[in-house]
């Protein structure tokens, strides 16, 4: 996959890095091989390219590289799910008719996203991201209190994966994963690395540098539980709310509608990716269990792994009304068109739809202000009226204060059916 003229000059690199790391990080764990992966990968995506021969682009769109993060409260054989409780999400930007490998996968029990921990703890890739590489410079304590040695391969711990079609050539996938893992206690800064390799074996790196906040203990202290929330969400933004944004999908571009017939089903849906932001610039203080956790530590649902916020019981369906998402009640989003689910239900256009939401996570901006994100991967498909072309989107967060932020993006329509087809599906078996 890599380029072999380069293995000489690159095992020097690697002997060499791996020296300085060990002499930073003293006794902290490092996995070696994790880290000459690493350097191997930021070699080649330094590699000059052919005339019109353009590599994806990969970002790290949380958290933001100015934002800081909370360490976590686990340690070495004590484990918390009270960790540092961000999201870690990307964007992959691909320039060309080259596509990325990606099953796109959404929370069907007893499969939940593209989550993989027992290839995590195997050293393996995520079978269903193979090109999907994320390394820590730090070690990361799991809810378990095992440790995972700094640069370790993190890419089988994302959860979700979706898909839109970029204008021109191109698409656009993106990835998330909240962090239940913490930071070793004393750890000031961490740097995470992120490479995505094509299925051509071109190479996309970014990275971000992000100092540890001690004002909270964890990620999920930074925000009020939800049973704080002191009434019902609203959609009209009053100017004092928080700060919404809508980062994905990113407009310019098309989403897919998913099948039309009887042969939807979890994995051949719109899978489209959804990320909302919310910036608590008033300081009012947005209610939400990053975790999925009630306060007393116990999940919503039993069946339902912590570190998801899914809540999809409060989706409406015959004879059942539905209501807000109880992990984050302040959040709504709506289609202007109806929400067909695999299981049949139709869930009618302007519903709130934030139950299905898959995972949250918060980090601390530059302003001090707490910024919250959540992601959901869309796994039923979109019933258009006929001679409908668009789709809107709207998104609102209200606060504790009942002040509310709101944002709407409108969507085009994508000639293919699936948002599986905008990737290569993984061979079977991984």
């Amino acid at each position: 996959m890599f380029n072999r003229k380069f293995r000489r000059a690159l095992f020097g690199f690697s002997i060499l890095t791996l020296a300085c790391s060990s002499a930073m990080a003293g006794s902290l764990p490092v996995d070696p091989a994790g880290k000459a992966s690493l350097d191997r990968l930021l070699l080649d995506s330094k590699l000059p390219f052919a005339t019109n021969d353009l590599p994806p682009i990969v970002r790290i769109v949380s958290p933001l590289a100015d934002s800081s993060v909370a360490g976590g409260t686990s340690t070495h054989k004590v484990g918390s799910f009270n960790g540092t409780n961000m999201l870690v999400n990307l964007e992959v930007v691909t320039r060309d008719s080259v596509p990325l490998v990606v099953r796109e996968a959404t929370e069907a029990p007893p499969v939940f996203g593209i989550r993989h921990v027992p290839d995590l703890l195997a050293g393996q890739a995520n079978p269903d991201a193979p090109g999907l590489y994320v390394f820590f410079d730090q070690p990361l304590i799991m809810p378990d209190g095992t440790v995972m040695p700094a640069f370790t391969n993190f890419a089988s711990a994302f959860n979700v994966a979706g898909s839109d079609d970029t204008p021109g050539r191109g698409r656009t996938t993106w990835l998330g994963w909240h962090v239940l893992e913490s930071l070793p206690a004393g750890t000031n800064e961490v740097t995470l690395t992120v490479a995505f390799v094509d299925s051509a074996g071109r190479v996309a790196t970014d990275q971000v540098r992000l100092p540890v906040n001690k004002a909270a203990s964890s990620g999920q202290a930074l925000t009020p539980a939800p049973e704080s929330f002191p009434g019902s969400a609203s959609t009209v933004d009053d100017g004092q709310g928080p700060e919404v944004s809508m980062i994905a999908p990113r407009v310019p571009t098309s989403i897919a509608i998913g099948p039309t017939d009887s042969s939807l089903n979890p994995t051949n849906g719109s899978l489209f990716f959804i990320q909302v932001s919310s910036l608590d610039r008033n300081h009012h203080g947005i209610a939400v269990s990053e975790n999925g956790l009630t306060s007393a530590g116990q999940p919503l649902n039993a069946t339902i792994p912590a570190g998801l916020i899914f809540d999809p019981s409060q989706i409406p369906s015959q004879g059942h009304a539905g209501g807000p998402n109880r992990n984050f009640p302040g959040l709504t989003v709506t289609f202007d068109v109806p929400l067909r689910q695999p299981n049949g239900n139709v869930v009618p256009a302007g519903t709130n739809l934030a139950g299905l939401f898959d995972v949250a996570g918060s980090e601390v901006d530059a302003s001090g202000a707490v910024r919250t994100t959540a992601d959901w991967v869309v796994g039923g498909s979109l019933v258009l009226p006929q001679g409908k072309k668009n789709v809107t989107v709207t998104s609102s967060v209200t606060d504790n204060k009942g002040h509310t932020g709101t944002t709407k993006n409108i969507f085009s329509i994508s000639s293919v059916v699936s948002g599986q087809s905008l990737t290569l599906d993984p061979p079977a078996g991984g």
